[in-house]
């Protein structure tokens, strides 16, 4: 036995359990309205903060010293002063930044939550169903996806598709599959009026969520359809999906759906995590990150469905290979809006 490997691993071992129970902590000052007031105000003593963001003090100074200890803040021995730094709070402070994180801590403790289910299906199959991560998870997803798409989507991500911003002040027909609480389509309503957007997701609670939102935008629409399912008569001209397709029961009857829907001029613009369909390129921290959130999630709700379990990770060059296969003549990755956590493609029939 090698020691030194040993110690190395029990290193690393701790800085799991700390990342763990790191993201318990933030979860607490998330809820709790801590990281708000600190993004607001981002300095005091834990009495300080604690006065003033109405909160337990006994309680407010452990999570800010386990905080301090993860480097989330500073502390200042002498003054005994808590900073959040402007930078860190972009990331959990407000959903008006493009890097909130707020999501992730709602969804990982429902996902940890899952476990024992996950295991259970790892020994006899089938898989934990997405009804099982409860109503909190779509709040989850609405707050991880939402922050982005309310500063890059209109402005960045769809300019990134040549002309498609002039045909969308022209007005065209849109179709967003897996549309969630909406927040994507009701901005592409409001940002183009001439145009008419269709969201589909099969999410009921969603649904609801999304109607609600939209009920004085006169240019969008929801319904509760499958992929499968969704209208080709009269066709779109464009369809989108945020990180959708990894999900479903069958990705390529839905890849299969999607191109028979879309107008022979129409575009597909499909955002994915940004990975390799190969392990060996993938062995870094977000592709730790990107597999454990897959099999404890994505991967499993599909395989609860009787679906392919295509799995999160599954790559650029499966999802050109699965277009291809599909019916779709071309496949873009779109490297100017491409980042480290979603990659973005644009097929054409």
């Amino acid at each position: 036995m090698d020691r030194e490997r040993i110690e190395a691993f029990l290193e690393k071992f701790v800085g799991f359990a700390s990342g763990a129970t790191t993201i318990g902590l933030l979860a607490v000052a998330d809820r709790s309205g801590l990281s708000a007031y600190l993004g607001d105000h981002e300095s005091g003593t834990a009495e300080e903060i604690a006065e003033g963001a109405g909160l337990d003090p006994r309680y407010t100074r452990e999570i800010l010293s386990g905080l301090a200890a993860a480097e989330v803040v500073d502390y200042e021995a002498d003054s005994g002063v808590f900073t959040l730094p402007q930078e860190h709070a972009l990331f959990l402070s407000s959903d008006l930044s493009p890097y909130f994180m707020g999501g992730w801590l709602d969804m990982l403790p429902l996902v940890m939550s899952q476990v024992e289910g996950v295991a259970t299906a790892t020994v006899h199959g089938g898989g934990v169903g997405f009804e099982e991560f409860g109503p909190g998870f779509i709040k989850g997803i609405d707050r991880g996806n939402g922050p982005s798409q309310r500063v890059f989507l209109t402005m960045k991500w769809l300019p990134a598709v040549t002309g498609l911003t002039n045909r969308l002040d022209e007005g065209i027909r849109v179709a967003d599959v897996g549309c969630g609480s909406g927040t994507a389509a009701i901005l592409m309503a409001e940002a183009f009026p001439n145009t008419e957007v269709i969201g589909f997701d099969i999410s009921g609670d969603s649904i609801a969520i999304a109607r609600g939102r939209s009920e004085d935008i006169a240019n969008v629409e929801f319904h509760g359809y499958t992929v499968e399912d969704i209208p080709t008569e009269p066709g779109f001209d464009l369809i989108t999906t945020f990180d959708v397709i990894h999900d479903l029961v069958d990705p390529m009857a839905g890849l299969k759906r999607i191109r028979q829907a879309l107008k022979p001029d129409g575009v597909y613009l499909m955002m994915e995590p940004n990975a390799s369909s190969y392990l060996e390129n993938n062995l870094h921290d977000r592709g730790a990150l990107l597999y454990g959130i897959s099999a404890l999630h994505c991967m499993t709700q599909s395989l609860a469905r009787e679906g392919l379990g295509l799995g999160a990770a599954w790559g650029t060059e499966t999802a050109e290979e699965m277009a291809g296969e599909a019916g779709f003549a071309s496949f873009e990755k779109l490297d100017a809006i491409t980042n480290s956590f979603s990659a973005f493609y644009a097929l054409r029939t």
